[in-house]
Order: C-alpha cells, then structure tokens, then sequence
C-alpha cells in the first residue's frame, strides 16, 4: 500500500504506530505489565480474617471491577450489585465499577495476590509491607509493549 508521499505503508509501519491498552503495575521499585488483559486481587479481610477476591479487566481506557466474592458480611462488603450464593459459601457479587486506577497497600498479614491466567504472584513476598503499588490501563505503542518488562515472570503456577 502506498500512502500520500509515495512510501510504503504496511505491516511494519502499523508495528511502530499501533497502539496497545495494557494493565501496568507500578510501585517505587519496580514497573511492569501484565500480558493479560484480567487480573483477580486476593486477599485476606483484616476484620473477618476471610478470603476476598476482586476481579479486573481492562475496559478501554479504565479498570472495570466485574465482580468480588467473599464469605463474609462486614466493612466493605458491596451495597450495590446482584449477589449469587455458591455451593462452597462463597457469595458472588456481580459489579460494574469503573476506576481510573487501583492503589493497593501491600502486607504480609492480609497475604495480598495476584492471580492471572498465569498463575499467581504473592506480592506480599516481593514487595515490604505497606508498600503502595498502582495498577493501571496505559496504552502504549505496539514498539514500546514489546520492549517494558512484564510481570510475567512473577507468576508461579499453584
């Protein structure tokens, strides 16, 4: 394909103009990105000393909390949305919640992780307690996706 001053456009052309949306991960230590597109938070609740979960996608330019599950009702707990009991006691609740970032404080206590299909990453044994790391959708040219670091290496599988 030609374009208007006569050069060549094509394929690797579109591979330094394209762009990517893609979830980074960012604290005072460390910057990556997550090659999947989805990512669940795990938790435990400092009150109830049960596991929580939120789960994040990428929706344009912003994260979209799809849904949350937990076991039980206290600070926190969603007001809004539409709950599903499963048969393991854990109520799943439906939510659309768009947020421009997710600032989250690390500890050890609350064995703060990450799960993609990757596998998971325990940040809570990479990063110090109360440690602040955002995770957030940047949209970068397809020549500087290729060249960040992932986060990928972080993932074990369970």
């Amino acid at each position: 394909m030609v374009n208007g001053t006569g050069r060549i456009f094509g394929a690797q052309s579109f591979f330094f103009i394209g762009f990517h949306s893609v979830l980074q991960l960012s604290s005072n230590h460390l910057q990556c990105t997550l090659t999947q597109p989805a990512f669940t938070l795990r938790w435990i609740h400092s009150v109830e000393k049960e596991l929580w979960q939120e789960n994040f996608q990428i929706s344009g330019q912003q994260l979209l909390l799809t849904s949350t599950q937990f076991k039980t009702f206290g600070a926190g707990t969603p007001s809004n949305g539409k709950g599903v009991m499963s048969k393991e006691g854990w109520l799943h609740y439906s939510v659309e919640l768009f947020l421009p970032a997710l600032n989250w404080v690390v500890s050890s206590n609350v064995e703060s992780t990450l799960i993609t299909e990757q596998g998971q990453w325990l940040i809570f044994k990479d990063f110090d307690d109360y440690s602040e790391i955002k995770i957030q959708v940047i949209r970068l040219p397809l020549w500087q996706y290729f060249i960040q670091e992932s986060c990928d290496d972080y993932f074990e599988q369970p």
